[in-house]
């Protein structure tokens, strides 16, 4: 997957879940699958209830031209 499609999903993913903007994505092939789609793993550590620090984790399947396909988050 090239830069600048990283960079059109991520501008995406950080306009629904500006807690994790800035944070460079972990881009891996999807394994099992017969299409050529991209898993891109977003993860930081935010504030969570009471303080406490927690793991913010979203992951968005993207096709081979760009197109998110999913995107889920952790709580």
């Amino acid at each position: 997957m090239k830069a600048k499609m990283i960079d059109k999903v991520s501008a995406e993913v950080y306009r629904k879940h500006p807690d994790i903007e800035g944070v460079k994505p972990t881009v891996t092939p999807r394994e099992g699958s017969s299409s050529s789609d991209t898993l891109l793993v977003y993860q930081k550590k935010v504030s969570g209830p009471g303080g406490k620090s927690i793991n913010r984790i979203v992951r968005a399947v993207v096709s081979e031209d760009g197109e998110i396909k999913k995107i889920s988050t952790s709580k």
